[in-house]
């Protein structure tokens, strides 16, 4: 199946997996594709309307010629009952290196294999495959909403979109939102955020004949990241008993233009796993002042900051009654309701700080995302189907 192929009406939640992973939606910022999930989400839009469900386009809109958006699935049982939501991202991660044909799944063992088919294509499709069978039914305690959503991966952007503006053209608010990324199927209530920044050293150009009429961005770099690294990095040692360890680590590097030049820039980009517990105010507070405090013993180095892409952490202590509820929900169905952490972050931290309890929940294990041959078990899927039935149908 590809992209090409025409939207058929699928029978079963796996066969609406095979469609869906078909599709090249790999990240914009990665595959250098304006809107790479368009296809997906009109393929999504089609199926569900030919379900009877109602469906809507949220434009993001971040640009002057921007057609992107979020979709936006529901199914209203009455005007004052509450409204459930369900989110899953369109976006996967690159297809580099790779193993298996991405986007023609494989069904082997009882496993679909496809980039997207556990991050987190799967939660999508067994979120909507339940939202068919709950449209269905005769007896409904919820209105729902199903929110795909764009460029989770990279930068968030759909997710924001939807707190930041979307929600304004919208007459509902959402009583929780159900996030979906592979979890095995059990309750992640807390996770951590990170803080992404770029710092640069700034020097002189000059022709590499006289290096004395420049002044190396490189080498002023150098001596910030043996600095940085012993008076931050090495002391970050704050720990959840739910998320693990926070971290903070050096991990990309670039800097001059030419071998024969002496290079009057060089950039560092900065990871800092944020833990629940932690206040990541405080956190790029710390960061400032240890930079600031490199920059005065040495005044060769001299640093430039960018703006930081803040990912905040999902706070369990924000979320408690509403995760106790899931939770519940999932024991009375004879599943587990254990909460969990994890130490990667997702889009319930953004919804969580806006005030909008969140719990993230999905089929697959974080262990088979983003691999050379990214599988699901079709009974996990299933399992997935089920559990999301049970938080459709039950009172809140």
């Amino acid at each position: 199946m590809n992209s090409n192929i025409a939207t058929t009406q699928p029978n079963t939640v796996a066969e609406l997996l095979f469609h869906m992973i078909s599709f090249d939606t790999v990240n914009g910022h990665v595959s250098h594709q304006v809107f790479p999930e368009k296809a997906l989400l009109e393929s999504i839009e089609e199926i569900a309307q030919n379900w009877g469900l109602s469906t809507q386009r949220l434009r993001i809109a971040s640009s002057p010629g921007d057609e992107s958006f979020n979709l936006l699935i529901t199914h209203t049982v009455r005007e004052d009952a509450k409204w459930l939501l369900f989110e899953s991202h369109a976006d996967t991660v690159s297809v580099e290196g790779m193993t298996i044909d991405p986007f023609l799944p494989l069904v082997k063992n009882g496993k679909i294999y496809g980039r997207g088919s556990c991050d987190t294509k799967g939660s999508g499709a067994a979120m909507l495959w339940a939202l068919r069978a709950y449209a269905q039914s005769s007896v409904c305690e919820n209105n729902i909403g199903l929110l795909f959503v764009t460029d989770e991966e990279i930068s968030k952007a759909g997710a924001e979109a939807f707190i930041e503006k979307q929600l304004l053209a919208i007459a509902w608010r959402p009583m929780g939102i159900i996030v979906g990324e592979p979890t095995s199927c059990l309750p992640v209530v807390a996770h951590n955020g990170c803080i992404r920044w770029k710092i640069r050293t700034k020097g002189f150009a000059a022709h590499s004949s006289n290096p004395l009429l420049g002044k190396s961005a490189i080498v002023a770099m150098a001596k910030l990241i043996l600095e940085f690294d012993k008076r931050y990095c090495s002391t970050v040692n704050a720990t959840h008993p739910l998320t693990g360890i926070a971290a903070c680590s050096i991990n990309t590097i670039s800097g001059g233009t030419a071998v024969n030049i002496i290079p009057n820039l060089c950039e560092i980009e900065i990871d800092r796993r944020v833990l629940p517990s932690e206040d990541s105010g405080k956190v790029q507070d710390e960061i400032k002042s240890i930079l600031s405090s490199i920059s005065k013993s040495d005044p060769s180095i001299v640093i430039e900051l960018s703006t930081p892409f803040v990912d905040y952490p999902l706070d369990p202590k924000v979320n408690h009654d509403f995760s106790l509820q899931i939770s519940q929900i999932l024991e009375g169905a004879n599943f587990s309701g254990e909460f969990r952490g994890a130490a990667y972050g997702t889009d319930a931290s953004t919804y969580s700080v806006a005030g909008f309890p969140a719990v993230v929940l999905g089929p697959g294990s974080v262990e088979q995302a983003h691999t050379k041959d990214e599988w699901l078990e079709i009974s996990e899927l299933e399992k997935a189907v089920v559990i999301y039935g049970e938080f459709m149908n039950h009172g809140y």
